[in-house]
């Protein structure tokens, strides 16, 4: 249809995990304040990605496919606002658990996704002049799947943070209320007793219950007040980047998404540069296979986590990547016993910091800055997603380098896990 250069290719497939860097920030301050519907601001940005995805299937301008994407890109940044509200809905030893089902969700879609081609590639009709075929069929069925999407989200979604804090706002209230009805109890017993030794007693334990009390609602008071100063995007980014706990597991999502992209970006060139004779199918379904490994073990990890504290896995995740990004020292010259091995064990490391690598900044980042805090994750995974392939496909051709910087990079992660664990929670 259009002949363009291969840069233009990467150009297009790199906008989309490009343009949440941005987006998801503006989201996560947006879903962080009080003036704005989180319910309203999701079906906002799925329209974006159904007008995205429509764009990018129309086939009148080879502009319009790069366009496409970058709008339908903007719309992805509503994941920092999904974990924020999340992460203020659920307590923190149930986090992991909720946020590897939303992750492992995704992953379920990257990794069967391809095969929805199967169905697609047989479209071929007529809208028009606008010509519904195998190349433009992938973004008008996805516009019809957001546009589906964002009617369920109307009909069945709501804010849990709106319960989140109307539970405090009932508690708040019946703290005040039983205050003030021991505070009058206080007051009538002390008239009527105030010459018995064990009435004394029995008034000195009601006051003591008046104080904790007390004391609880100036505790809140105070953090409602704090909250309230801090809340802005300065004091949101010293929250997050003034504490180990949080910086090590924003490194090891962002390098183990360097790895896996990298490797992704490298291995169809090793299947056809290295003589392996493999065909397009098999390198297909190397790819399918890999996203079912990382599926299965986030499953399993999903299971375990609340007997595996994250900073195990957190570890784990350092350990099995550094013999994953070792072995591309060897791809040039044992590609056949290498590549395999490698896929497998950046597999079990990347799953193993996907399970965590959320909630951990999470559980380490004050309340008021949640959905800031998703969103930094979120740009940590779009730039590697996007720097990776680039760093892959470039330094193919100068593999020890590669493989240094991918094995020092992993290296290095497992130093900061051993330096922070015991700052981590849990």
């Amino acid at each position: 249809m259009f002949h363009v250069d291969y840069w233009y290719l990467g150009l297009v497939l790199s906008v989309y995990s490009a343009v949440p860097v941005a987006s998801a920030i503006v989201v996560g301050r947006l879903a962080d304040g009080s003036v704005v519907n989180i319910l309203l601001l999701g079906i906002v940005l799925n329209l974006f990605e159904v007008v995205g995805n429509i764009i990018y299937s129309l086939h009148f301008h080879v502009s319009m496919p790069l366009l496409g994407r970058l709008v339908a890109g903007v719309g992805d940044g509503y994941v920092s606002a999904i974990y924020g509200v999340l992460a203020r809905a659920t307590t923190e030893n149930e986090r992991t658990r909720y946020f590897a089902v939303i992750k492992g969700s995704n992953l379920l879609g990257i990794a069967f996704g391809p095969a929805l081609n199967f169905f697609l590639k047989d479209f071929n009709f007529y809208i028009g002049r606008w010509h519904i075929d195998y190349r433009t069929s992938p973004g008008f069925f996805m516009a019809i799947t957001w546009a589906f999407f964002a009617g369920i989200m109307y009909l069945l979604a709501y804010d849990l943070s709106d319960e989140v804090n109307q539970y405090e706002s009932v508690s708040s209230e019946l703290c005040g209320e039983k205050l003030a009805k021991q505070r009058q109890l206080r007051e009538a017993y002390g008239i009527e007793s105030s010459g018995d030794e064990h009435d004394a007693t029995l008034s000195t334990e009601k006051t003591t219950d008046v104080v904790d009390h007390g004391k609880i609602v100036e505790k809140k008071a105070a953090r409602e007040t704090r909250e309230a100063v801090t809340a802005t995007f300065k004091n949101a980014l010293v929250d997050i980047f003034s504490k180990l706990q949080v910086i090590v597991p924003l490194y090891a999502l962002f390098f183990s998404g360097i790895l896996h992209t990298s490797l992704q970006a490298i291995t169809p060139l090793v299947a056809a540069e290295r003589k392996l004779n493999w065909s397009e199918t098999t390198v297909v379904t190397l790819f399918t296979t890999w996203g079912a490994e990382i599926i299965v073990i986030v499953f399993i990890l999903w299971f375990l986590s609340p007997r595996i504290p994250d900073r195990v896995m957190l570890l784990m995740s350092a350990i099995f990547g550094i013999p994953a990004s070792a072995s591309v020292f060897l791809l040039d010259s044992f590609p056949d016993k290498v590549l395999l091995p490698a896929v497998f064990l950046q597999g079990i490391s990347l799953a193993a910091v996907v399970v965590i690598g959320r909630s951990m900044v999470s559980k380490h980042t004050n309340s008021e800055n949640q959905a800031t805090g998703q969103a930094i994750v979120t740009a940590t995974t779009g730039t590697c997603n996007t720097v990776g392939p680039l760093i892959g496909s470039s330094l193919f051709t100068h593999e020890k380098i590669l493989a240094t910087i991918l094995t020092g990079s992993q290296i290095l992660g497992l130093l900061l896990v051993i330096l922070a664990f015991k700052k981590i929670k849990f």
